[in-house]
């Protein structure tokens, strides 16, 4: 159904727009990227296609084929592959994000224009909830053990067993040798995790600062306005009584990038320094960083909804800013940084795991 309904969202208009005197623009989900692309804000471009576009529609064609294919009983090792990366899709792949950003984009519009909401729009809704009930109700480990595979296959029997990062398989062999069942590389943790964690983190940390001082947007109505930052847009959302969005964006925009990199920071730090404190505490903090990252993409979303809408002249324009190119580079590093720490390391350096990289 979710399958469906997102492709049903690509050839339906998300929402049109009326201003006075008559004229009109509309949206789907293949204008947002092309207008980015139009107005020069190309790394917004590339990463609004694969998150919107593409990876979504991955995730949910890679879980219908999989339960087809585990009817048949035959599972090719690229179907297999896949859904071993099925954690990861789920991170990147994020049309909730986008109905987010894309219905605070209409709200603020509806005080200059008139808005119309458009059938890809509730067609999006329909695929959101169906992609938040696959990530409930979907249990990997069940389809894992329904996929045929040699039980007997270790790739080296003498060696201690290592965890499967695609479909936990316990498996006895050596660094960089193949899961007999999903068929990904097995390690027994990431490969200069702290060091590729803390390059990431400081390069979001720099980033940070333009994207909270420069605008992020340039809005102008009537002839008037001018750039907006992110605590810009915060403050006109409150001005117009919307206190309720204006928190979401305060919190998704500002709030959450700051908390990530203090949390990642802190794990980083308590590692190197081998604490033994609190270590179930940091393993919990750690995953939820790892899941609030991504929701901090609201306001790009935002910001190529209002851009494709908003393209009246004087009477009403929004363009994207360098600002926004320099925060969403902070998402993405942030979540890249979550992805490349190892949380077992921190079990490691306490001298808890029995065995350590």
């Amino acid at each position: 159904m979710g399958l469906l309904l997102f492709l049903i969202a690509f050839y339906e208009p998300m929402a049109s727009v009326v201003m006075q005197g008559g004229r009109f623009a509309t949206t789907d989900l293949m204008a947002g990227p092309r207008h980015l692309q139009d107005a020069g804000a190309w790394f917004l471009t590339l990463v609004v296609v694969p998150t919107l576009l593409f990876l979504p529609l991955v995730k949910l064609a890679t879980i219908a084929t999989m339960a087809l294919a585990l009817r048949q009983r035959m599972v090719p090792a690229w179907l297999r592959r896949a859904f071993a990366a099925l954690p990861t899709l789920s991170q990147w792949a994020m049309v909730e994000v986008f109905l987010l950003g894309a219905m605070i984009a209409l709200f603020r519009l509806r005080d200059w224009m008139l808005v119309d909401y458009g059938p890809a729009l509730f067609a999006l809704s329909g695929t959101a909830l169906c992609s938040i009930g696959i990530d409930a109700a979907v249990d990997r480990d069940a389809f894992w053990r329904r996929v045929p595979y040699d039980t007997n296959a270790d790739p080296a029997p003498s060696e201690p067993p290592i965890g499967c990062h695609g479909c936990d398989l316990l498996v006895h062999a050596r660094d960089g040798q193949r899961c007999p069942r999903c068929g990904c590389k097995l390690h027994r943790r990431k490969t200069d995790s702290v060091r590729r964690t803390w390059a990431l983190l400081t390069s979001a940390a720099l980033l940070a600062i333009p994207a909270n001082v420069w605008p992020v947007m340039t809005v102008v109505k009537l002839g008037q306005g001018g750039p907006s930052t992110i605590l810009g847009g915060t403050v006109e959302l409150t001005e117009v009584g919307l206190w309720g969005l204006a928190a979401l964006v305060f919190v998704a925009s500002v709030i959450v990038p700051l908390v990530k990199l203090g949390a990642m920071s802190f794990l980083l730090v308590a590692t190197q320094r081998g604490s033994q404190q609190r270590l179930v505490f940091r393993t919990r903090l750690f995953r939820m960083v790892s899941l609030i990252g991504r929701w901090s993409m609201i306001d790009i979303f935002a910001t190529m909804t209002l851009t494709t809408l908003a393209r009246f002249g004087w009477i009403g324009t929004v363009r994207p800013e360098a600002g926004a190119t320099a925060f969403c580079a902070v998402v993405v590093l942030t979540m890249l940084a979550s992805e490349s720490f190892d949380p077992r390391l921190m079990w490691d350096a306490a001298g808890l795991n029995a065995v350590a990289s």
